[in-house]
């Protein structure tokens, strides 16, 4: 059969190996005291789009999947592990002569611990409304809303993730990310290729650590570090990925690079910065997609890189 019977591991009781197994699955939190028990409901991400509901004529296919399904009202019941190892074809109600109705695929549990991948119609009506969901126990993967005779039927993706616990969690947009979780908690957001984590109240984009230093740069085209007790010419990399510069400089050629930045520590784009130049005026350095850091406009008496920054990406 395609439904699975949902698993668990020998020789303990039903619920207590639930809980057991749902040691291994990425948690979900309401706030409550019994936030330590809960699991996340939702799909093992894999290859072949797992859980993918497609329209056909008068049915609906679902493809196999496996996924976590958990009641939010009962976590100390643990959570199931289910399987739908084929793919699954169910038939889709005959449109309504005049009016529309709004059907619901999900995979679910029922109280009596079954498995199933069902389909739910709704009422044919004017202004239709979603259909009640009898079990807790439920995972949504599609929504169907299924226009009157001679229109075609319009089917809305509401597939969501799950992970391992404290793997990266995979998030189709924004509205998916947990609202409260831990700290650990990574997520990849399918929409728009980032990799987010948890900081203080929000969710902002991941950055390595890179641990970075001030470089020292080979000067060029006569230009030497003004010396005395002002910067000497150097470059670092922040952990967002900005590069920032410092140093005072001096008697070189102006439109020539003062000196060439390393791969990795270049815009994608030309940057063009004001700074501070002899005689206590505004000149201008570019900084080039290949490495240059030019002086365009200023006085070789003195020219001050103290400040300057700019991105990498």
């Amino acid at each position: 059969m395609a439904e699975r019977h949902a698993g668990w591991v020998n020789g303990l009781d039903a619920a207590e190996a639930r809980l057991a197994t749902g040691l291994l699955a990425a948690s979900h939190s309401t706030g409550d005291a019994l936030d330590p028990l809960r699991v996340r409901t939702g799909l093992r991400d894999s290859a072949g789009q797992p859980g993918l509901v497609t329209l056909g004529t008068n049915k609906v296919t679902v493809n196999p999947f496996q996924a976590v399904l958990a009641d939010p009202a009962k976590p100390a019941d643990g959570p199931y592990f289910v399987t739908l190892d084929a793919v699954k074809e169910i038939t889709l109600g005959a449109a309504h002569a005049s009016l529309s109705r709004t059907d619901i695929v999900v995979a679910e549990v029922d109280e009596s611990g079954h498995f199933a991948v069902t389909l739910y119609a709704g009422e044919s009506s004017a202004t239709p409304q979603r259909p009640t969901l009898p079990n807790p126990a439920v995972l949504e993967l599609a929504t169907i809303t299924v226009p009157p005779v001679g229109t075609t039927a319009k089917l809305l993706d509401t597939r969501r993730y799950t992970a391992a616990l404290n793997g990266i969690l995979p998030v189709r947009t924004a509205d998916e990310r947990p609202t409260t979780t831990q700290m650990s908690q990574f997520v990849y957001r399918l929409d728009t290729g980032v990799l987010e984590v948890r900081k203080g109240t929000a969710w902002v984009p991941y950055r390595a650590p890179r641990g970075d230093t001030w470089h020292a740069p080979t000067l060029q085209n006569k230009w030497v570090n003004y010396g005395a007790t002002f910067n000497t010419a150097a470059y670092t990399l922040t952990d967002d990925g900005w590069v920032r510069l410092r140093g005072l400089v001096k008697s070189g050629t102006f439109d020539l690079p003062i000196f060439t930045l390393p791969v990795g520590y270049r815009p994608p784009n030309q940057y063009l910065l004001p700074v501070a130049t002899n005689p206590d005026t505004i000149g201008r350095v570019d900084i080039m997609p290949d490495g240059r850091v030019m002086a365009t406009t200023g006085n070789a008496g003195w020219l001050s890189l103290d400040g300057l920054s700019f991105a990498t990406y």
